[in-house]
């Protein structure tokens, strides 16, 4: 039970997401499933993979299992990024089950036994296990010790949550491997035979310098026509291009509620009855934590670090301690600050230490009075340079006291890590006056009849509308409301305007009662944000139509005819001309130097690929014109020259890098031929 507890207090869940490994502290709130099930009975398909459906049960009953686990370990975090990274995990658990395991599995790859045992005590141990702390000893160091204590605790473990916890590591050791085997399988696929090798070789030494003129097509051309059976082969030749999810045009008016001037009034007379009893408060840090809408600040402030905020700064660092700046007036908050102490300290200092448990205090001592009389480094490990942001970040207050002392060693006891320190100071910054400020902060919230009040407008609107889209943009026209439209919002979409959650909203607008043309009822999102939406389009889930995907089409097609008609007349206006001086003057633009192109570049930057495939593929001396991707290029290739500088070393690099594109690629590859469907948006 003691290791239970330590993973409770300390490392919450790991989950293995395809090849990364990352803890999980997170839960869900089972009624929440349960609300969404009663909600979406009539339709309960998550989605599909390989043919099968994933129904919702299926598929709760894994988010179900992660929630357990995370019970289990004490974790209890509701954030909707928490949920939805649960729920992502639970997502993946069904795809390695029915996609990627099965694939794995034609591959002829496997864990077997020994491996596993190999990987859990063995002289392999999984990343699984090395990247968890509760297996680390005091140094962040991976520990057999810890790791066999736990396995050695599960038989006496007679709640079964050892047990439960690890056949949970077991299941993501076992997973994680077979997906290095399946990337190492398919890295290997990437390389290239001796033939290809010295091609690449060659291509990549021969650089070339040239110069040339840049001729952009017109913005605009009313002389090119792109007809519609042109139109219909580009869109024939490319229709993967257009394929599409399910998605939807709307328009929606959205009020934010904010407080009304009435509540600045009486938000004011409450900081003000609490600004009296700031200015002599004995206390300060139990009064901030009292009344104050900001959290106690214990850090050290330098005067720099205040210059956003003048008041503050003149008062800290033209004070004695105990002075209060001026009132300030906030964005929606009224606030002060006082000057709570002063000390000269450094902005860093660079530690060793060497640990002891509590019990050992008596070794402590003795450690720290040799020390103390003649310090060996070599008897400390290095923490680095130590600042007041590592100290607050990492709840390392214990350790203030390095910023203070004088002395080279002195010991720290520290709660927080349940252990004592021996820390070597061998190193600081020098000392600086800094200020330590109390924020006395009073948000000012709307009041429950500024609530109503933004309400009725809300709903007033909404039924006007009777949920027709005509009413809607006549009302808000009348009303001079803003009308804000949204294009191809998919059933994925978490984020409408301010408003970081507006399922509420989405959920409406995907919902299969809702067509085009309609309007919604009042929507609610965060308790602040008041929507009326209207769906003006409904697209589904496949090819784009021919009359949208146009809109798209025809300014390629322009951009292309437009470039081969500058291409033929700049052909005909430089006919016969000797220098690119004389083509720059005729074509009214001036004569440009690249240096260093190679037909092998890895990567392009700035320059316009076509005109590298133009420029390394001509011969020296020769004036010509060829196409750009949105103009044209006359130019001279001035020196060619080969040389050694790609070997056979960066041909492997390059081919490790293609490698690590297809391994990253595996996912979304298995879920292309899997055709999966993922409707879970619908429900969460």
């Amino acid at each position: 039970m003691a290791v239970l507890e330590k993973i409770r207090v300390k490392f919450g869940i790991l989950i293995t997401v395809l090849v990364a490994l990352a803890l999980l502290s997170f839960i869900l709130d089972p009624q929440t499933l349960r609300s969404a099930a009663d909600r979406f009975s009539s339709d309960n398909k998550v989605g599909s993979m390989n043919g099968k459906s994933v129904s919702y049960k299926e598929y709760y009953d894994e988010l179900n299992q992660y929630t357990e686990i995370a019970k289990m370990m004490g974790q209890n975090p509701s954030s909707e990024e928490a949920q939805q990274n649960l729920r992502d995990a639970a997502w993946q658990s069904i795809f390695d089950n029915e996609v990627f395991l099965p694939k794995a599995a034609e591959a002829g790859l496997n864990v077997g036994e020994q491996e596993m045992l190999d990987l859990t005590q063995g002289n392999n141990i999984s990343n699984v296990l090395l990247q968890m702390g509760m297996f680390s000893d005091a140094n962040g160091v991976f520990s057999r010790e810890s790791l066999a204590n736990f396995v050695q605790s599960i038989d006496a473990d007679e709640t079964g949550n050892a047990a439960a916890y690890w056949s949970f590591l077991e299941e993501s050791i076992y997973r994680n491997q077979l997906y290095e085997k399946y990337n190492a399988l398919v890295g290997k696929s990437d390389f290239l035979t001796d033939i290809e090798k010295t091609r690449t070789v060659a291509e990549n030494n021969v650089t070339v310098d040239a110069d040339f003129v840049f001729v952009p097509i017109p913005f605009a051309d009313s002389t090119i026509t792109v007809s519609s059976d042109e139109i219909h082969k580009y869109y024939n030749d490319r229709k993967e291009q257009f394929r599409q999810p399910a998605n939807r045009d709307i328009e929606y008016v959205m009020w934010e509620v904010v407080p009304s001037a009435q509540d600045y009034a009486d938000a004011r007379e409450d900081f003000d009855a609490l600004f009296e009893d700031f200015k002599t408060s004995d206390n300060l840090k139990s009064f901030v934590t009292l009344h104050s809408d900001s959290k106690w600040n214990p850090y050290y402030f330098t005067e720099d670090q205040l210059a956003s905020t003048p008041e503050i700064q003149e008062t800290a660092f033209h004070a004695p301690v105990g002075t209060v700046s001026p009132v300030l007036t906030e964005d929606r908050a009224y606030a002060a600050g006082r000057v709570a102490a002063v000390r000269m300290m450094p902005d860093s200092v660079k530690l060793m230490y060497k640990i002891f448990p509590l019990t050992e205090e008596a070794e402590a001592d003795a450690f720290l009075a040799a020390q103390q009389k003649n310090v060996d480094p070599s008897e400390f490990t290095e923490l680095g340079w130590f600042t007041q942001d590592i100290m607050l970040s990492n709840n390392m207050t214990d350790f203030d006291p390095v910023f203070d002392t004088q002395q080279k060693v002195i010991k720290v006891k520290s709660l927080n890590n349940q252990a004592l320190f021996v820390v070597y100071i061998p190193e600081k910054t020098r000392p600086l006056r800094k200020v330590q400020i109390a924020t006395l902060v009073k948000n000012v919230l709307p009041s429950d009849e500024t609530y109503r009040d933004f309400q009725m407008k809300a709903v007033e609107f909404a039924d006007a509308c009777d949920g027709k889209l005509a009413n809607f943009q006549r009302i808000a026209r009348e009303q001079q409301l803003p009308v804000i439209p949204i294009n191809n919002m998919t059933q994925e979409t978490r984020r409408i305007g301010p408003a970081d959650n507006a399922r509420e909203v989405v959920y409406w607008v995907f919902d299969k009662k809702t067509k085009a043309g309609d309007v919604s009822d009042l929507k609610i999102v965060d308790n602040k944000y008041y929507f009326v939406a209207a769906v003006t389009k409904a697209r589904k889930e496949g090819y784009m139509d021919i009359d949208e995907a146009a809109s798209q089409i025809r300014p390629l097609l322009i951009a292309q005819k437009g470039v081969e008609k500058k291409l033929a007349e700049i052909r005909e206006q430089i006919q016969g001309m000797t220098s690119l001086e004389q083509v720059a003057e005729a074509l009214g633009t001036t004569v440009s130097h690249q240096t260093g192109l190679s037909f092998g570049s890895l990567s392009y930057g700035q320059t316009d690929p076509m005109f590298i495939g133009a420029v390394t593929s001509s011969d020296e001396g020769v004036i010509k014109a060829a196409p750009g991707a949105i103009g044209v290029y006359v130019y001279e290739v001035m020196n060619r020259v080969s040389g050694t500088f790609f070997t056979d070393n960066d041909v492997a690099t390059a081919l490790a890098r293609r490698a690590a594109v297809h391994t990253n690629a595996i996912q979304s590859v298995l879920a292309d031929e899997a055709k999966i469907k993922d409707n879970r948006a619908r429900f969460f």
